[in-house]
């Protein structure tokens, strides 16, 4: 029997990857066979802004063929600018391979997650992989050759105790150096008593932007004193691709000071109640919903929230709410929120509003509403428990017979 259960159970395994394998395999050829020139439009920004830059230009004077410019720190471009060494296809295929790799890291990284009663009973990885394929977020990474998938992954490393104490902060600190959005989550450890972890982020974050003063002072001062303030150069922020809460109120064709007043006001609120809830999911040893929740908080917060920023959103679809029947329900209500074109259904309808704003909405739900499981139990005190995330787990293994 036990044997018998066993070979069942490999075979389950082996056929969601197969199914992992398929769905991958199927987005990266939707985004080969696209158009040309809409052919990962983001990844020729960066390779084009390296060229350009390598050339004696600057990274912010280049605009691809539909007028993308480089938006990201100096620090980014630092980075990228090996990637003008390659020639454009080889580099296509060398991201995508990267962007698959870091797809699965994501998946093993949420091994390390509590709450996820939902799949817990099923090999997780290949399940949590199948997800992530399958869904928008993920798609428009591979499909745009973007690097926000790599972001999150980078900051769950610090949110779920992978890295040593003494180091954790730095992934997210450098993360924020490439692009400014993870920022949100050195609030959050300071606000939920992880000050240590805040410090070393910031402190990251500042040896990197000091380090692209050093070798990129032209483009640094560009940067922070002028382009930093320019959201128009991220492209048509009113689409309904962006879901932020900035955009929502730009749709509804409101004032541009009112839409900043309201955009600062009910985005700080919205940010401080994901804080307590982020906090609370924290002490009772949650903390990937902590994560999740202060990850929808920046969707909602930042002035532009792209497809490809939205992972967090169908990260929330994995968390328990209530019991499984609820858990359920939520698991299929995010889901075809983020594998569906639901926004696209109600368009030209009176339900258009709600339709064109539904992950915002799903944004602010994480963020402030949904009752995760997480924060229904009772509260741990840290410095008196067990490790949270892997530590944990190490630490019972020393303690046990």
């Amino acid at each position: 029997m036990g044997s018998r259960g066993s070979r069942s159970c490999r075979l389950v395994n082996v056929g969601l990857w197969a199914a992992v394998s398929l769905v991958a395999a199927l987005q990266v050829m939707g985004a080969l066979n696209r158009p040309a020139r809409d052919r990962f439009a983001d990844l020729h920004v960066y390779w084009g802004s390296a060229r350009m830059f390598l050339a004696g230009g600057s990274l912010y004077d280049f605009a691809a063929w539909n007028g993308a410019p480089f938006t990201y720190p100096p620090f980014a471009g630092l980075l990228l600018a090996p990637l003008a060494l390659l020639a454009e296809n080889p580099l296509r295929i060398l991201w995508t391979a990267a962007t698959l790799g870091i797809v699965i890291c994501l998946a093993a990284l949420v091994q390390h997650a509590d709450g996820l009663r939902l799949v817990k009973p099923a090999p997780r990885v290949p399940v949590v992989a199948l997800l992530l394929f399958s869904s928008t977020p993920v798609s428009s990474n591979i499909r745009f050759g973007q690097v926000s998938v790599a972001l999150v992954v980078l900051v769950l490393v610090d949110c779920l105790d992978v890295t040593p104490a003494r180091y954790r902060g730095v992934a997210t600190g450098i993360a924020a150096a490439i692009k400014l959005t993870p920022m949100i989550f050195v609030a959050y450890w300071w606000f939920s008593g992880q000050r240590r972890t805040a410090v070393n982020a910031v402190a990251a974050f500042s040896t990197c932007t000091v380090l692209a003063w050093l070798a990129l002072p032209h483009e640094s001062f560009r940067f922070w004193f002028t382009e930093i303030w320019n959201v128009d150069r991220v492209g048509r922020i009113a689409t309904g691709g962006n879901q932020s809460l900035n955009a929502a109120l730009l749709r509804l064709g409101l004032s541009d000071t009112r839409r900043m007043v309201l955009a600062v006001v009910i985005g700080l609120a919205i940010v401080m109640v994901a804080m307590v809830r982020a906090s609370r999911a924290y002490r009772n040893r949650e903390p990937f919903a902590a994560a999740v929740i202060i990850g929808a908080a920046g969707l909602v917060f930042s002035p532009v929230s792209w497809t490809h920023h939205q992972v967090w959103l169908l990260l929330a679809g994995l968390l328990a709410v209530g019991g499984r029947r609820g858990t359920i329900v939520w698991f299929g209500l995010v889901t075809a929120l983020m594998v569906l074109p639901i926004m696209s259904l109600g368009a030209g309808l009176p339900t258009e509003v709600l339709t064109g704003n539904a992950r915002l909405l799903l944004a602010v739900a994480v963020a402030c509403v949904v009752p995760f499981a997480a924060l229904t139990s009772r509260p741990v005190d840290h410095a008196v428990s067990a490790p949270v995330g892997p530590a944990a787990g190490r630490a019972g293994q020393r303690s046990a017979p």
